[in-house]
């Protein structure tokens, strides 16, 4: 039953504006964002802001711009009322209750759920508007990692046989393993501690959730969410595409 999830399942087109809808992922390389290009305090709120002030690396600065405008770009191109919203004026903040990362917007009683994850650079976005259960990861495959070690340390017994028993996919099989745990956690609101050591598979068959993945540009990709709805998968190649929200 576990081969299936090993599959590449998970397709992603290229960004074309009139296929984008609220239940996408959009992909952006955000290692070719030059920060001094933009103008901060129009893109981000207040609370944006301060936040990005405090990382420290440039690569952290750029994925959070990126995760950022790709929200607001999400927000301003499926919601006509919000269209001519100016960017600062959506402000993303994590609601520890509900574990969920919000979009408040200003003037507005509405309030939107969202999932963010980010990888060695390449980082991905997508709203939840009904906050159902949904979640995805992205993940640099790395050959160099001790995967091996670190599967056997953290893994169920069933998934490092999963790993183990062939060489030249046991990499990929760690990382998709990976992939799938963090979409879970996500999904399922949970802390990924708690769905490290526990079998994935089981884990998503009792959950009832289905799961879709892929390898690419050498990130491996999992969404995950109920089996009554259909997540697509865009790549926007530059920024330049989302000017026209901003």
């Amino acid at each position: 039953m576990a081969n299936q999830y090993f599959d590449q399942h998970l397709t992603v087109a290229s960004c074309s504006a009139e296929d984008i809808n609220t239940q996408c992922v959009l992909l952006l390389n955000a290692e070719h964002i030059n920060l001094a290009q933009f103008s901060l305090a129009a893109l981000l709120s207040p609370f944006e802001l301060a936040i990005i002030e405090r990382r420290k690396s440039s690569k952290a600065k750029q994925e959070y711009l990126a995760t950022r405008l790709l929200l607001k770009f999400l927000v301003k191109h499926c919601f006509t009322e919000f269209a001519g919203t100016p960017a600062n004026q959506i402000s993303s903040e994590f609601d520890e209750q509900s574990s969920k990362l919000l979009l408040h917007i200003q003037n507005s009683d509405t309030v939107l759920s969202s999932c963010l994850s980010h990888s060695n650079g390449f980082v991905g976005a997508a709203l939840n508007i009904e906050q159902i259960e949904f979640g995805f990861d992205i993940e640099k495959i790395s050959l160099k990692r001790p995967f091996e070690k670190l599967a056997k340390h953290f893994y169920h017994q069933h998934e490092v046989d999963l790993i183990t028993e062939t060489d030249k996919y046991a990499a990929q099989r760690f990382f998709r393993i990976w992939t799938l745990k963090e979409a879970l956690a996500k999904a399922t609101s949970r802390p990924i501690a708690q769905l490290l050591s526990p079998n994935v598979f089981n884990e998503l068959t009792t959950a009832n959730l289905t799961a879709k993945s892929c390898e690419f540009k050498g990130f491996d990709i999992t969404i995950i969410n109920k089996k009554s709805t259909d997540w697509q998968c865009f790549y926007i190649d530059d920024l330049s595409q989302l000017s026209g929200a901003f």
